[in-house]
C-alpha cells in the first residue's frame, strides 16, 4: 500500500539524530530521566534547572549543555531559547518537567497557597509555551511536552491546589494543540500516577502510602522515573506524528481504583 511503512522503518522513528531538545528541570528523578531518554535517542539536550550544579551534572551525563533559569521569572526561559537557538541553529523540541506540589488540605489553603501553586504549575508553563512557539516555527515544527498529573482529573485528596493547576495544564494543552497544529508543532501531556522520585523515596511521610499503592496497583509496583520519560521519549518522536493534544496517562493502572493513599503527614515540597 502506497505511504505504508515497512515494519524495518519504526526503529528509526524513535530516533532524534540531528535534533535540538530543551528539557526545562532537569533534577533528580523524571527531569533527569527525560533528558538521558532524549540523549539515548540522539538528541543533543539543552538541560535547564534552577540549580546550577543540577543542570551542569546531568548536561554532563548525556552530553548537553547546562542552562540556569528560573522558570517563574518572566524573560529567563527566553533567554535559554535564545542562546539554544543562536548556538545550535534550532530547536526541535521542549518538554516542561516543572511542578512542585503543596501538600494543604482545600480548606486550609490560602491564597498565597493558590499563587505559588499556580505560578509553579500553570503560569510558567504558559510562559514555555509562547516563548517556545516561534522557534519551534522557524525548525518547521516540533513537539511541545507537559509532564501533568492524574491529580488533574481524579480527586487529589490533600493537594487539591495542585490537581486544580494541573487540570489547567491539560485545558491549555488540548486548546494549544489546536492553534498550533498548522505550524507542525504538536502538543501534549504525560500524566504520571503514583511515581518513586528521589523525593519520594527519600521521604518518610510516604512510606506507608507508597507500600500501599504499590500494593493496589493492577501492575503490583510505582512508576519509576523512567516509565515516565520513556512516555516522553514517545511524545517527542516521529512515531507519535500524527498525536497531538493528548494525555498519555502512565499510571500502572491504578486510576481505575482511585483514590490513592495519603502520605503520613502534610508539608510542602
Amino acid at each position: 500500500m502506497r505511504g505504508q511503512l515497512r515494519s524495518d522503518d519504526y526503529t528509526g522513528l524513535i530516533r532524534l539524530d540531528g535534533q535540538v531538545h530543551v528539557v526545562v528541570g532537569v533534577g533528580p528523578g523524571i527531569g533527569r530521566e527525560t533528558a538521558t531518554a532524549l540523549a539515548a535517542a540522539g538528541a543533543f539536550v539543552v538541560c535547564v534547572d534552577v540549580d546550577e550544579a543540577q543542570a551542569t551534572a546531568v548536561a554532563a551525563e548525556v552530553g548537553g549543555v547546562a542552562a540556569v533559569c528560573d522558570i517563574t521569572a518572566p524573560d529567563a526561559f527566553a533567554q535559554v531559547l535564545a542562546d539554544a537557538e543562536r548556538r545550535f541553529g534550532r530547536v526541535d523540541g521542549v518538554t516542561d518537567v516543572v511542578g512542585l506540589v503543596r501538600w494543604k488540605p482545600l480548606p486550609d489553603a490560602g491564597d498565597d497557597d493558590w499563587r505559588w501553586q499556580s505560578d509553579v504549575v500553570t503560569a510558567q508553563a504558559v510562559r514555555v509555551l509562547r516563548t517556545s512557539v516561534p522557534y519551534l516555527r522557524r525548525a518547521g515544527g516540533g513537539s511541545l511536552t507537559y509532564i501533568a498529573s492524574v491529580s488533574a482529573f481524579t480527586s487529589a485528596p490533600g493537594h487539591g491546589l495542585y490537581g486544580m493547576a494541573k487540570s489547567a495544564l491539560l485545558s491549555m494543552v488540548r486548546t494549544a494543540a489546536v492553534e498550533l497544529g498548522p505550524h507542525g508543532i504538536r502538543v501534549n501531556a504525560v500524566s504520571p500516577g503514583a511515581t518513586l522520585t528521589p523525593r519520594m523515596a527519600a521521604d518518610p511521610r510516604f512510606e506507608s502510602a507508597n507500600r500501599a499503592n504499590a500494593a493496589r496497583t493492577p501492575l503490583r509496583k510505582l512508576a519509576r522515573p523512567h516509565d515516565i520519560a520513556a512516555a516522553v521519549l514517545f511524545l517527542s518522536s516521529r512515531l507519535a506524528g500524527h498525536v497531538t493534544g493528548h494525555d498519555l496517562v502512565v499510571d500502572g493502572g491504578l486510576t481505575n481504583i482511585w483514590p490513592l493513599e495519603l502520605p503520613a503527614a502534610e508539608g510542602a515540597s
